[in-house]
């Protein structure tokens, strides 16, 4: 029994939750930016929605991507999967049923909301969150998983949360999600481009796969440019905050780095320790825009009216998603160390 548990918690991928949990944050800074107070009710519906749509999209992925991630000959911690169904630890139905469950749940928390607009933005995150895997749409099998993650994440996180609790779509929420969306739909493309071959024995055509690694590599490029450019005219003309405008122009040496080492060498599976470098520096710096976008509009708030309630819960909603993020990331770093002492011994 406790194996199985294991399993299953190995299988939920719980590390990557805090994605979706940084972007619903973001969505109360900027809510709370343009005049409006944080509401803990709203905030729990929204954000359970979020989580549980995200954990549906674990499960949902771990079956209908089997064969891909069996097909893979270099797994990691990124690219994949759990491993948990390719390695018989459980059987495929477990994670069907436990997807099946959690969209009954989420399909519940969405009829509850109060309005049409709160529902139709949660519908259309489950299907896509469905649909990204699953037949006979199967997003990320005809190049449109990359952006369907990023827009998951990006915009229906955000926008869901900023509507909920401002009953409209401020133009600085359009302002810091354009860039985010380009960036983490970048973020996407290297995850796709450690798989490239073993999607490819399964006809999994992600956007690295259908466009080539050099054309692949030059859209990451394009696509981090235009992210920073609109950073900077928003900021210039003023619809995003100072600090936010700042704060993200900061993360510009991330996207350069990378875009250097796709365009020199991408990720390939037959470098496995490279290509999980990339990947990390990837997934650093997609979260790094949000995070500076959640402190910048956090401290702008903070310049403007002072420390209020709301700022304060905007802060310590901030430090709910630092906590476990910096905790995955020490754990990594002392499972690789007692990997590494173990290969010297």
């Amino acid at each position: 029994m406790g194996g199985r548990l294991a399993a299953f918690i190995r299988l939920s991928r719980l590390r990557f939750l805090v994605e979706s949990q940084l972007t619903v944050t973001l969505g109360v800074a900027v809510s709370v930016y343009s005049g409006h107070a944080f509401a803990l009710g709203t905030w729990l519906l929204i954000q359970s929605t979020v989580v549980l749509t995200h954990l549906m999209t674990h499960y949902c992925n771990e079956y209908f991507d089997l064969a891909a991630d069996s097909a893979h000959t270099a797994p990691n911690r990124w690219t994949g999967g759990s491993q948990v169904l390719v390695k018989g630890a459980l059987r495929p139905e477990v994670s069907l049923a436990a997807a099946f469950v959690l969209l009954f749940v989420v399909l519940l928390l969405t009829v509850v909301m109060p309005s049409p607009v709160q529902r139709l933005i949660s519908l259309a995150a489950i299907a896509l969150a469905w649909f990204y895997t699953a037949p006979p749409v199967r997003l990320n099998y005809r190049a449109v998983g990359e952006v369907t993650t990023a827009a998951s994440l990006t915009l229906f996180c955000p926008f869901l949360m900023v509507y909920s609790l401002t009953g409209g779509f401020p133009a600085e929420l359009v302002a810091v999600c354009v860039p985010l969306l380009l960036v983490m739909t970048a973020r996407m493309m290297v995850m796709n481009f450690v798989d490239r071959d073993s999607d490819l024995v399964v006809g999994k055509h992600t956007l690295p796969n259908t466009l080539g690694a050099r054309k692949a590599a030059l859209l990451f490029a394009g696509l981090q440019v235009a992210a920073y450019a609109t950073v900077l005219v928003t900021t210039v003309i003023g619809v995003l905050p100072l600090a936010v405008g700042v704060g993200l122009l900061l993360t510009v040496p991330g996207a350069v780095v990378l875009s250097r080492r796709l365009l020199r060498e991408p990720p390939s599976p037959d470098a496995p320790e490279q290509a999980t470098s990339t990947a990390h520096l990837a997934t650093a710096h997609a979260a790094a825009t949000g995070v500076v976008a959640v402190v910048g509009f956090t401290v702008a708030t903070a310049i403007d009216d002072g420390v209020t309630a709301s700022v304060v819960a905007c802060a310590v909603l901030f430090a709910l998603y630092v906590t476990p993020a910096v905790g995955v990331q020490v754990l990594d770093a002392f499972k690789r160390g007692r990997a590494g002492a173990v290969g010297a011994a």
